[in-house]
């Protein structure tokens, strides 16, 4: 049986549950970038462009660094929406557990590996000599709490498999209060710069972490954690990586082609760094309220191919890239005629200022062809496939970005010119995700068949053997 708080998608109209399912997801990422703004912006007002460009030329970094495992979250999502569908709880609490004791001893490998190459890490990413004592200080501490940060990746992972999105939502808010709360007491109170605002960010986490988990313990559905539970059933995670590993290196490898370009800009000097620091907390809202909604779909089709039912598998399809495209065109017009405005609020620079404006106008509109990849390409994962998204992902964010930063941007590189070169960089992305489009829609249909096929055999076959054991009796 299904609890209250949990929504089960393999009945009753989708469209308002894909909807409500959602729109705590994307809450919860808008309301990260918010809180990570936060720190940005305290550090633009109180500190210095140095400061703002230290937690910006990190993101990369720390991005690159949790990818992999976040994939396996993910992973983690998919099988428990499946045991959700076909109504398997002791499957769903194996699941669980393995997953919480994977989450803290991934964070640790985490944690030690990226805290002894910090520093080669930076420099990797051709990071301003005068931004890099900011940022190692920064990434370090970041580090420290990255077992506890990776808890509630799998806590909120498992909690949104079973269709409870609000909880994660309200522990966010609350570990996000009390980030900004702590950013400008370290800040201007302490006077700490950016080991204040990580000392916040990882105190924050710390909050949410403790309550996801609190709530695992005292549920009675599928998403109940136990003391039992709290080891490594081999079988679930073999099937936690068959699906998160494709996941998890498409994840990490994009955020390594993201290195690259992170590279391309850092090279151009500090107060791009800085612009491009400021420009992401704003267009990446827009990138991860699509996200929220490409989430939701991943689980209403792990619910349904557990109880085996396709159509409402097309149907959750055509309604996320509905509502993608809806969401993508209004907040990208909106990011577009904002730009100046929005980028004025995090420095007073105004080299800096035209330098974010360059990626708002270039990413904010097109930003809805990344949230139909996101649908695209979660359908195929939902759906069993993850090593042919694995496959899209390496070609058309890997292999198409290296190439065109590699031969493409070399020949368009203007001397002396940073708002010409970091325009150019900008470009890769929606170019990318117009081929991506075009080849996830046609591996998609192709599956989507394929899976219905299968599923009809399937019940055809369980048909056949009633009707002979009636027969028989």
């Amino acid at each position: 049986m299904v609890k209250r708080r949990e929504i089960d998608f393999t009945s009753g109209p989708l469209l308002k549950r894909i909807i409500l399912y959602s729109l705590p997801i994307i809450c919860v990422n808008v309301l990260q970038l918010l809180f990570t703004a936060a720190d940005v912006a305290v550090l633009g007002i109180f500190a210095s462009d140095q400061a703002v460009a230290a937690v910006g030329g990190n993101t990369s970094i720390t991005t690159l660094l949790i990818s992999f495992f976040v994939g396996l979250s993910i992973g983690t999502n998919v099988l428990v929406a499946r045991a959700v569908g076909a109504r398997d709880k002791e499957k769903a609490e194996k699941l669980v557990g393995t997953a919480v004791f994977m989450s803290l001893v991934f964070g640790t490998i985490i944690m030690v590996g990226g805290i002894a190459l910090s520093e080669q890490l930076l420099l990797w990413t051709n990071c301003d000599e005068a931004v890099i004592p900011y940022a190692i200080k920064y990434l370090r501490i970041y580090l420290l709490g990255m077992p506890i940060i990776m808890l509630y990746n799998f806590a909120a992972s498992i909690l949104r498999a079973v269709g409870d999105t609000v909880r994660p939502l309200i522990f966010l808010t609350i570990g996000g209060i009390v980030n900004v709360i702590l950013n400008v007491i370290f800040v201007t109170v302490v006077g700490l710069d950016v080991e204040g605002v990580a000392i916040a960010t990882v105190a924050s986490n710390v909050i949410s972490a403790v309550c996801a988990l609190y709530v695992m313990i005292k549920n009675t559905g599928y998403a109940k954690f136990t003391r039992r539970s709290f080891k490594i059933d081999f079988a679930s995670l073999k099937e936690i990586l068959s699906i998160g590993l494709p996941i998890g290196i498409s994840r990490c490898l994009t955020s390594f082609a993201n290195v690259v370009l992170a590279s391309a800009i850092n090279a151009l000097g500090d107060l791009v760094m800085a612009a491009n620091a400021i420009a992401k907390e704003f267009d990446a809202i827009i990138l991860e309220a699509l996200h929220g909604v490409s989430l939701g779909n991943i689980a209403v089709i792990s619910q349904n191919l557990g109880a085996k039912k396709p159509e409402r598998i097309k149907s959750s399809i055509f309604l996320s890239l509905s509502i993608t495209a809806v969401i993508g065109v209004v907040l990208g017009t909106a990011l577009f005629f904002s730009a100046e405005s929005l980028a004025s609020i995090m420095t007073d620079t105004p080299l800096v200022i035209d330098l974010a404006v360059v990626r708002l106008w270039i990413l904010g509109v097109p930003y809805v062809l990344c949230g139909i990849v996101g649908v695209i390409q979660e359908s195929v994962r939902g759906l069993g496939y993850s090593n042919t998204a694995l496959g899209i992902s390496i070609f058309t964010n890997i292999i198409l970005r290296l190439i065109y930063i590699s031969t493409v941007y070399p020949l368009l590189y203007r001397e002396n010119d940073p708002i010409h070169n970091y325009a150019m960089i900008c470009l890769v992305w929606p170019g990318s995700w117009i081929i991506a489009i075009a080849l996830g829609s046609i591996i998609l249909v192709y599956f989507y068949k394929k899976v219905k096929k299968q599923i009809e055999n399937e019940k055809s076959q369980i048909n056949t053997e009633r009707n002979e054991e009636n027969v028989t009796n």
